[in-house]
């Protein structure tokens, strides 16, 4: 017969176990938790969030490890953006990353604690998000395009490969502060380059179908897109009317002639979510929003899409490819 065990040896043995687990558990980091608010799902969120994660990765963050990612999507329901956000602040996350005009201010009016990064088109400190580009000076700070400044460049690449161009369409959500201003930068620069631009103000994907499907076909039309989180989610639609309508389109933001728009100028979204990673990483390490400078984008793409442009019967002069980052063909 085996030798028994001293009952208090045992009872020792068991107390180390607890004690040595119980301060295992105490001395692991707990995971970093990232809330990501999305108003619509769409190319653009779906480059940007996964440069944002292959960010965070390259950082040395691994998710479901050393940090948590919990994603808020409203799908276009813009009730459902507002107890998106405050649940993510109940939860008491880390940080909030947001793509667009409206899921930044709804996380704005759900925290005034939280560190909030943005990913936006357009200039942050006119939008109201922050009080400089250097200093943002709340608990906001991202990364931005300034997508007006790149406006007049986009007309003049849209007319430098349609050449009898003679009036763009620019539909946008009426509600949306950002578009409306962004209107008034496209029409000044499109009578610079003796362009007519023509005004479609929306408020639902539904008025959307229905102007553009009203849209008379006539010689030397194009429609003119800057980011707009409304006119981004209907982008299929838009792409299918302008194939059978025979009407070049040209959208801001690096991607969108991969998916259908003929031509595309503007930021890279992944590299602006690579680009918040690193803004992400500072605010995980104890820096604060307020003091951390919004970055620019750092890379813009002009893509064109050759497939589209034989459907539609424009030629693309050989030139405007030879620029192209990307063609596809």
């Amino acid at each position: 017969m085996g030798k028994k065990i001293n009952p208090l040896f045992f009872a020792a043995a068991v107390i180390f176990l607890c004690v040595a687990t119980a301060t295992a558990a105490e001395q692991a980091p707990r995971p970093f938790r990232i809330g990501i608010l999305i108003a619509q799902s769409g190319p653009s969120e779906t480059l940007t969030t996964k440069g944002l994660r292959d960010g965070l990765t390259e950082l040395g963050y691994k998710e479901g490890e050393s940090i948590l990612i919990e994603t808020k999507d409203a799908k276009g329901d813009r009730a459902a953006l507002k107890p998106a956000a405050l649940e993510l602040g109940g939860k008491k996350v880390d940080v909030i990353f947001t793509t667009g005009t409206r899921a930044t201010q709804a996380a704005m009016a759900a925290t005034r604690e939280i560190p909030i990064i943005f990913r936006h088109a357009a200039d942050p400190v006119a939008i109201g998000f922050v009080k400089s580009m250097k200093r943002p000076g709340g608990n906001v700070t991202g990364v931005a395009a300034l997508s007006a400044e790149t406006t007049q460049k986009r007309l003049e690449v849209l007319k430098e490969i349609v050449p009898n161009l003679k009036r763009v369409h620019i539909f946008y959500d009426s509600n949306n502060a950002f578009s409306r201003e962004s209107f008034a930068v496209a029409k000044k620069a499109a009578a610079k380059l003796r362009l007519d631009a023509v005004e479609h103000q929306i408020k639902t994907p539904d008025e959307l179908k229905s102007s553009i499907s009203q849209l008379q076909q006539r010689e030397g039309d194009a429609i003119f897109h800057f980011s707009d989180d409304l006119v981004d989610s209907q982008a299929d639609f838009v792409f299918d009317a302008a194939r059978q309508k025979a009407l070049p389109t040209m959208f801001e933001g690096a991607d969108w002639a991969v998916k259908g728009s003929m031509i595309s100028y503007g930021a890279n979204y992944y590299q602006m979510g690579r680009q918040a990673a690193s803004l992400v990483s500072k605010i995980l390490k104890g820096e604060k929003p307020k003091t951390l400078p919004v970055e620019r984008a750092n890379k813009f793409d002009l893509q064109i899409n050759l497939r589209m442009a034989n459907a539609i019967g424009v030629n693309i002069p050989p030139e405007a490819l030879k620029k192209a980052d990307k063609v596809i063909r």
